[in-house]
């Protein structure tokens, strides 16, 4: 006695069809993605504080003898919130401060967030015996801890909308 199955072969393209997800529908999934990160940079743009004054920052040796510096305007952490896509080949979106100096983000020249990791940790490091904290010090920390569940929640809903259109379409 043996058992005979009618339409598996459909269902087995449709299954394939179904694992494909990721590469068919990447444009939405790339947008999800920005949604969800905008959480989180929505916090940083509410929650990090301008300093008031600009400040100049100066550098050792570039080329030949000349020293560098860059100017840090006030604000300029604040508007360099936002996501991006760190790799054109993947639907990976990043969010938090953008800058140039981590690949080529085409970031404007006074919203790069360059200098984030300094203002989160403080200029001098605690085991060189620096206190230096600001008031955005932890800012990047506490944004994580206080938007994560909020992040996770939306990208479940928008993941289960988007496959179900997935699906319909198929």
């Amino acid at each position: 006695m043996s058992v005979t199955i009618t339409g598996a072969q459909e269902l087995y393209k449709k299954i394939d069809k179904l694992v494909k997800w990721s590469e068919k529908d990447s444009k939405a999934l790339q947008n999800v993605g920005h949604k969800v990160g905008a959480v989180y940079a929505n916090y940083i743009k509410t929650n990090v504080k301008d300093l008031g004054k600009d400040i100049t920052v100066r550098g050792g040796k570039s080329k030949g003898n000349a020293k560098w510096a860059t100017i840090v305007k006030s604000g300029q952490l604040r508007k360099s919130g936002g996501t991006w896509q760190p790799d054109k080949n993947r639907n990976t979106i990043m969010a938090g401060p953008r800058t140039n100096a981590i690949g080529r983000r085409k970031t404007k020249r006074f919203e790069d967030g360059w200098y984030a990791h300094i203002v989160e940790k403080g200029d001098f490091g605690p085991r060189f015996g620096g206190k230096h904290k600001t008031q955005n010090t932890g800012v990047f920390a506490r944004g994580i801890k206080a938007t994560k569940s909020r992040s996770i929640k939306l990208q479940e809903i928008l993941l289960k909308k988007n496959f179900a259109k997935y699906t319909n379409r198929l």
